[in-house]
């Protein structure tokens, strides 16, 4: 079980934000300790173009893989490492954006994985109880069918997601087998993914089932400098909470 953290200093709403600081620590850091932290993982790897990244990753003990600058997503990137890694069946594309990633939902993803070798891709997702937050276009949704495999993913407010409706928050961590990874990078972006803005609706729009596991604590990930304000402001959760446990 391969896990890989893709990293750009170069996003467009925040530049530089994987090395920003959140109590104490880099984005990135915060990312790899939870990560780490999961149950299950052979390998854990940073992957990214930008040298900066690579000595600050570096610098905290994580180990870094130089990939292409022109790379167009951190699917991308992860893509290029798993490519080096031919042994790795199951390859986790997790977000160096998410500070509080949920370690035990990490942890419940790569088990679900691991259970069923049908499975080609899984996901996580889980309630979120403020529906101002539900409601907002920057909050990806989900909703799930029966069995617990993803609908549809969209930044609306959809099945009545703000007014106690169906749809979850979802959180960017993927799990890939190997061939489809390689699959989906080849892939061109589809048009639900292009307007919705949402690179997971290349897999639903070509018939790929995407296992939605269930976390138990609300996470968000930073995509602003406010958000990482606000974030500052509020102080971290226990460890306990980032295990998926009540804190």
């Amino acid at each position: 079980m391969l896990g890989v953290i893709p990293a750009r200093h170069g996003a467009t709403r925040f530049p530089g934000k994987p090395l920003a600081i959140l109590w104490g620590k880099t984005l990135l850091q915060h990312v790899w300790e939870r990560a780490r932290a999961a149950r299950g993982l052979d390998e854990l790897v940073i992957a990214t173009d930008d040298e900066r990244i690579a000595a600050a990753a570096r610098g905290f003990g994580a180990a870094v893989e130089m990939t292409s600058a022109d790379c167009a997503s951190g699917t991308d990137r992860v893509a290029e490492v798993a490519r080096r890694r031919p042994g790795a069946e199951i390859v986790l594309n997790l977000q160096g954006d998410e500070p509080e990633l949920e370690s035990g939902a990490v942890s419940k993803l790569i088990e679900a994985m691991r259970a069923d070798d049908a499975l080609e891709m899984g996901t996580i997702a889980h309630h979120e109880p403020d529906a101002a937050a539900l409601a907002s276009p920057d909050v990806v949704k989900v909703v799930l069918d029966a069995a617990g495999f993803a609908l549809y993913f969209s930044r609306a407010d959809l099945a009545g997601g703000s007014r106690g409706g169906p749809a979850l928050r979802h959180a960017g961590v993927y799990a890939f087998r190997r061939e489809l990874l390689l699959r989906f990078a080849a892939w061109p972006p589809g048009r639900l993914e292009q307007a919705e803005r949402l690179e997971q609706l290349r897999a639903l729009e070509r018939g790929v089932r995407i296992r939605v596991v269930l976390g138990e604590q609300p996470f968000a990930g930073v995509d602003t400098p406010e958000q990482l304000a606000a974030l500052e402001r509020r102080g971290p959760r226990s460890r306990a909470q980032a295990a998926g446990r009540p804190g």
